[in-house]
Order: C-alpha cells, then structure tokens, then sequence
C-alpha cells in the first residue's frame, strides 16, 4: 500500500528554468492573478519561489476573507473551500491551505492580518469584493455576512458608496454569470 504524495513533494525545483511543476504552477498563479485579479503588470517575479514572496499579503487576504464569511457565525464548507481555492489560485503553499481548513475565525484579528501587508491600502477594495464572494459561495450571503463584511471595510477605511458600489458590481457579476451560462449551456451545464 502507497502512501499519497502530496504535491509540494512532487515538485523537481531542480529542473531547468521554466519546466517541471514549478513552472506550471507559477505559470497557472500569473494566469490567475491577470485574469482574475486584473493584473496586467504583474510584479517581477522570475519563478515561483520568488512569487511566494507575497505570502504574507496572501495569508492575510484569506483570513481576512475567512472572518467575512464566517460573520453568520458558520464558516460554511462551500464558503471554505472558495477561500482554499482562491488561495491555491494565488500562489498558496500546501501548509497554508492546511492551516485555513482549521482556522477557528473568532481567533483572527482583521487588523493584525492587515498589517502583514506593507500596501494594505492598495487591496482593500479587492478584499471587499473576494469576501464577498467567500461569503456567497454558499448561494446565501446572509445579513449577517454582509454586516461582517461592512464592518471591516469600515476599519480598513472605504467609504460606505464604495462599499455600495463593490456589492452592485458582485450582483450585477452574477447576473451576467447567469445569463452567459444560460448561453453557452443552452440544454442545461453538464456537470451540473
């Protein structure tokens, strides 16, 4: 009987520049953070190694997001697995992953995970909007999430329309979601 391997260790950091599972994984985090992110110069960073300089900035964003989504006082599986998803999207190390999966989010404290970032006041917004993804991927952003979710935007200082306007733009996202799904699955998704 074989023992899993886990996919940190199956990574050949020895392999030559811009192969091997490093490559691909820093090539699928550069994807990530253009395509969703909105990133069109991303910051030097010639292999992944050098990426996961961020971490920090990372680990903070995801527990943050963590608090959000837990403001109904669950942090539900649906809502989880988007912020480890999101985490592994962005460049995550398996030990964070594994250390989100067993965060209680009474313990976190916004503000000392806001001051792991250097530039917290450049990603504000973006957690703003992240966490409320986190918080609906469940389908129930519940009043309590977004009460949650105001009240840190409020601590990190976003005014409450750009507050506002970061919640329309989620639901006018989802609607678009729906109809482009509606459009390229006319007879229905085949997964479901």
């Amino acid at each position: 009987m074989s023992t899993p391997t886990l996919l940190q260790d199956t990574i050949d950091y020895d392999a030559p520049a811009g192969t091997g599972d490093a490559a691909v994984l820093h090539q699928a985090l550069k994807f990530f953070l253009r395509t969703q992110l909105g990133a069109t110069q991303l910051p030097p960073a010639p292999n992944l190694s050098e990426q996961r300089k961020m971490l920090p900035l990372l680990e903070g964003f995801a527990k943050a997001m963590i608090i959000c989504a837990a403001g109904d006082g669950e942090l539900a599986p649906a809502e989880l697995e988007w912020i480890i998803g999101f985490t592994a999207n962005s460049g995550g190390t398996y030990e964070l992953l594994q250390e989100l999966r067993t965060l209680d989010p009474r313990a976190l404290d916004p503000m000392q995970l806001l001051a792991q970032t250097e530039r917290p006041g450049l990603f504000v917004h973006s957690l703003v909007y992240n966490a409320i993804c986190a918080a609906d991927a469940d389908g129930v952003l519940d009043p309590a999430e977004e009460q949650t979710i105001r009240a840190m935007a409020m601590v990190l200082g976003v005014p409450e329309p750009e507050v506002d306007a970061v919640f329309a733009v989620y639901r006018d996202e989802q609607a678009l979601r729906r109809r482009k799904l509606a459009v390229l699955f006319p007879n229905g998704h085949p997964w479901g």
